[in-house]
C-alpha cells in the first residue's frame, strides 16, 4: 500500500499546486508585451501605415516643450492627432498606477525626469512604464544615456544671474549664496513643486564631502559641525535662512532674475534649458564654473507606457522626437536649444559645452528612491521653524 499512497499524494500535491498557479492573478500587461514587439525593425513608414488605423495619441509630459513637438509630428505625419497632457511628475506618477490598477491603459508616451525614482524604481520593474529604444537609433546614442532608461535630453540644475547687471557671474562657489549680502537676492523653484530642485538638494546632501571640502577652500578652515550633522544639510539650512525667495517653477525664477529689460540683482537656481528664453529677449545666463560643482545634472527620459493602445503611434511618435534615424526630425530641435544637451553621438545641440566638460554631479535615483522621505521632511522642517 506505502508504494501506491505515496506516489499518489505526491501527483495531488503536484496538481493542488498547478492548480494554484494558474488561478493566480495575471500580469495586465504581459500579453501587451508580447504584441507591442518592442524588439521589432519597423520603418517610420511601416509605424505610420498602422497607426493610421489607431486613434489619438496621448503623451503625459513634465515638459511643456512637448506640445511643439506634437504640432509637428501632427505635420509630418497627416492623419494623426496627438493629445498632450502636462503633468507635474507626482501626478504623472499617480496617474500611471492608477490605469495599472484599474487597467485603463489610457496613456501611450510618457516623458518625465524622474526626479524622485519612481519610475526607476517602480514602474519600470512593473512595465507599467516601458522603456523603447528604436533599433536604428539605438547605435547613436551617447554612452551614458542609455541605461534603465533612454535618455531624451540632458538639463540640469544651476545656478543663473543677470549678465545685463553683472558683468560676469558674481558668485563661484555655493556656500557664497549663505553670505548676508545676498539675503533675499535669492530664487529658486520650491522643492515641494519642483522634483529638479528636490533631486538638486537630495544630491548636495549626498555629496556632503564635496560641500565640506568647498567650504574649506572658500573660507580657510574647515566647516565645524555637531555629531551627525552633514555638510550639506548645513549648506541648504544656511540658504534658507538666508532668505532665499521660493516660487512655483523655473519659469517664474527666470522672471524675476532675467526678465527682459529688468536688469535685475537677483540670482537663483534653476534648470539650464531656461537660457532658452533669451532667444525672446531675457537676460539670464547660466554658470557652468561653480565649485565644488557647476550643477546637478537631472536628464529628461522617453518611454512608452505599459499597456499603450495607440502603439506604433508611440513608436513613431519617440522615432520623432529623438529626431528620427537620421538626427533631422524636426521634434527634437525643442531639445536642443540653448541649456540642454543632446544625447546623440551624430546631433549638436545650441549650448556650446559639452556635459563631459563640466564638473556636473549626476543625479542618483537609487538614493533619492530611498532617501526622499528623508529629504523632504528636512525641508518641511526647515520651513516650519523660518516661517
Amino acid at each position: 500500500m506505502k508504494r501506491v499512497i505515496v506516489p499518489l499524494l505526491a501527483m495531488i500535491l503536484m496538481l493542488s499546486a498547478c492548480t494554484s498557479q494558474t488561478t493566480q492573478p495575471s500580469d495586465p500587461l504581459a500579453d501587451w508585451l508580447i504584441n507591442a514587439r518592442l524588439d521589432a525593425e519597423e520603418t517610420p513608414e511601416e509605424l505610420y501605415t498602422a497607426a493610421l488605423n489607431e486613434g489619438t495619441l496621448v503623451v503625459n509630459s513634465t515638459s511643456t516643450r512637448m506640445f511643439d513637438v506634437a504640432e509637428s509630428f501632427e505635420r509630418e505625419y497627416p492623419g494623426l492627432i496627438v493629445r498632450v497632457e502636462h503633468l507635474r511628475e507626482e501626478e504623472l506618477y499617480d496617474k500611471l498606477l492608477r490605469n495599472y490598477e484599474t487597467e485603463n491603459f489610457a496613456v501611450d508616451v510618457v516623458v518625465s525626469a524622474d526626479g524622485r525614482g519612481i519610475l526607476t524604481n517602480e514602474l519600470l520593474p512593473r512595465n507599467i512604464a516601458v522603456k523603447y529604444v528604436p533599433y536604428d537609433i539605438e547605435g547613436k546614442i551617447l554612452p551614458g544615456n542609455n541605461g534603465d532608461l533612454l535618455m531624451l535630453a540632458g538639463e540640469a540644475a544651476v545656478f543663473s544671474y543677470n549678465e545685463k547687471f553683472y558683468p560676469a557671474s558674481p558668485v563661484n562657489n555655493w556656500w557664497e549664496l549663505t553670505e548676508e549680502k545676498w539675503r533675499g537676492m535669492i530664487y529658486a523653484p520650491n522643492p515641494t513643486r519642483s522634483m529638479t530642485t528636490l533631486a538638486f538638494f537630495a544630491t548636495v546632501i549626498e555629496n556632503s564631502g564635496l560641500m565640506a571640502q568647498a567650504y574649506e577652500d572658500l573660507y580657510g578652515q574647515p566647516l565645524i559641525l555637531p555629531d551627525g550633522e552633514n555638510a550639506g544639510r548645513e549648506f541648504i539650512r544656511r540658504l534658507l535662512n538666508n532668505g532665499v525667495i521660493l516660487k512655483n517653477s523655473s519659469d517664474e525664477t527666470a522672471e524675476e532674475i532675467g526678465m527682459p529689460g529688468s536688469n535685475s540683482p537677483a540670482v537663483g537656481i534653476m534648470i539650464s534649458s531656461k537660457t532658452r528664453l533669451r532667444e525672446i529677449g531675457y537676460e539670464h545666463l547660466n554658470h557652468y564654473d561653480m565649485e565644488p560643482f557647476c550643477g546637478v545634472y537631472v536628464p529628461i527620459n522617453m518611454m512608452l507606457a505599459g499597456g499603450s493602445q495607440n502603439t506604433n503611434a508611440a513608436k513613431l511618435f519617440i522615432r520623432w522626437l529623438i529626431g528620427e534615424a537620421d538626427g533631422m526630425g524636426e521634434g527634437y530641435r525643442p531639445y536642443l536649444q540653448s541649456g540642454a544637451w543632446t544625447v546623440r553621438s551624430d546631433v549638436r545641440d545650441d549650448t556650446g559645452v559639452r556635459t563631459d566638460e563640466l564638473d556636473l554631479l549626476h543625479v542618483d535615483r537609487r538614493y533619492l528612491y530611498e532617501n526622499y522621505d528623508a529629504v523632504f521632511s528636512f525641508w518641511e522642517e526647515l520651513i516650519e521653524k523660518r516661517n
